[in-house]
């Protein structure tokens, strides 16, 4: 392979986690393998050879499924020729993200080891790239013995998805349940359909065995839906206290709670 710059793990048969842990973001994608093809799940940051990896991993037809168009998720989309996404942001997908707005996140505070060898922070940006096939709520996908099902959890942006492998109890989450950081500040968050896709979720809790998110750490236990739905309530309520920062993404309102931290706009 052609960097050091991706952590490999293969979290249990079939399933691998492909990090990106030198990267303040700690992104993750997965590679699900069934018997007759494979499911990537997102493609990352877009930095380093993400289809070289995959390659090395398996020889199987293998399609890219985009938990939604975020620049962290969709990074790597130029090296695949099958991409599917939730209709409500497939036409986000063609427009690509220029090199201007990418800049912010790939400085070197952005790093906690060194980036891919030939990587240009100010000149890199993401193409278009254009849905081969657009995804909504109860759609399926087939790998050959292993069957993921799509459920539209809007709220982190429109089109966010998780896919849900039933026979093996297994959640895919990508941004709608991680430990660390939830920006509330981003143009496509909405808080009120974050909060009922949560609601949604955690009537499925009890039918799961892990969730593999996409930000680290991976894999958590399914509580931890339940521990995200409990903060948004106290939130809600007014409860539990908070205290304001500067981000990258302007001043917020930061919320601490039970392992996640919620960054809300200033007022």
């Amino acid at each position: 392979m052609t960097d050091n710059w991706f952590e490999i793990r293969e979290v249990e048969e079939g399933v691998w986690a492909l990090a990106e842990p030198h990267h303040a973001e700690g992104v993750v994608s997965y590679l699900v393998l069934g018997s007759e093809q494979g499911m990537l799940i997102d493609t990352g940051l877009g930095v380093s050879d993400l289809q070289d990896v995959v390659s090395h991993i398996t020889a199987l037809p293998v399609t890219v499924v985009n938990t939604h168009t975020h620049y962290d998720r969709i990074g790597g989309n130029r090296q695949f020729a099958r991409i599917a996404v939730h209709r409500a942001e497939a036409a986000k997908l063609e427009r690509g993200i220029a090199s201007a707005k990418l800049r912010p996140y790939f400085q070197p505070g952005a790093f906690r080891g060194p980036a891919p060898q030939g990587f240009d922070p100010d000149g890199h940006f993401i193409p278009a790239s254009k849905a081969w096939r657009t995804l909504d709520e109860g759609d399926s996908f087939d790998l050959g013995g292993r069957c993921l099902d799509v459920l539209h959890t809007p709220g982190h942006s429109p089109g966010s998805i998780c896919l849900w492998d039933q026979k093996c109890k297994l959640l895919f989450t990508g941004d709608t349940i991680y430990q660390g950081p939830t920006y509330a500040k981003l143009p496509t968050f909405d808080f009120g359909a974050y909060q009922e896709s949560i609601r949604r979720l955690c009537g499925l809790a009890p039918q799961l065995r892990l969730l593999l998110p996409g930000h680290c750490p991976t894999p958590i236990e399914p509580i931890c839906i339940l521990h995200v739905a409990r903060g948004f309530q106290q939130i809600v309520e007014g409860g539990v206290e908070y205290w304001y920062e500067d981000s990258p993404r302007g001043r917020v309102r930061v919320y601490h709670l039970e392992n996640f931290q919620f960054y809300l706009p200033e007022e």
